[in-house]
């Protein structure tokens, strides 16, 4: 997947390149995110979380990664649309963005990309739950209850 691959390097790129605007920026969308990360508020969580990945883009200080954003933008809608998430952020997910901010604030790149893995990576993961691949749909069928989480 293209968000396993660039965004972690583009959260490390912007560790050492982001400005206190950008920090600042990256703060704020993460607090957003966890202000609307509770009873179904999924299309104002959304906003955050594409600004939130916007940001970390832009502030990687490379030029195609910043016109990844579109891209990115683009699944984080489609997930939420076509329904391919649980009806509440996963708080663990909610949490890894405020640290992602907080380490790319404090210059701590390698922080910065392994919280970002963790965030791509439990996106895939859920991604697996509800909307098993031809080889997986036939060992469980997909817990779509609304008492789940998204990421």
């Amino acid at each position: 997947m293209l968000r396993s691959a660039v965004e972690p390097v583009a959260a490390g790129l912007a560790a050492r390149n982001a400005d206190a605007r950008q920090c600042a920026a990256l703060t704020e969308c993460a607090l957003d995110m966890v202000a609307t990360s509770r009873g179904h508020r999924l299309e104002e969580y959304l906003v955050h979380d594409m600004a939130f990945h916007r940001i970390i883009l832009s502030a990687s200080g490379n030029e195609m990664f910043a016109r990844l954003g579109d891209v990115v933008a683009e699944t984080l809608t489609g997930r939420t649309q076509h329904r391919v998430m649980f009806w509440d952020p996963d708080p663990e997910a909610v949490t890894l963005h405020v640290r992602v901010a907080e380490a790319v604030r404090g210059r701590d790149a390698a922080r910065a990309e392994e919280l970002t893995r963790e965030i791509v990576l439990g996106a895939l993961r859920e991604l697996d739950v509800l909307a098993p691949s031809e080889t997986s749909a036939h060992d469980e069928p997909a817990d779509h209850a609304p008492a789940g989480r998204a990421r």
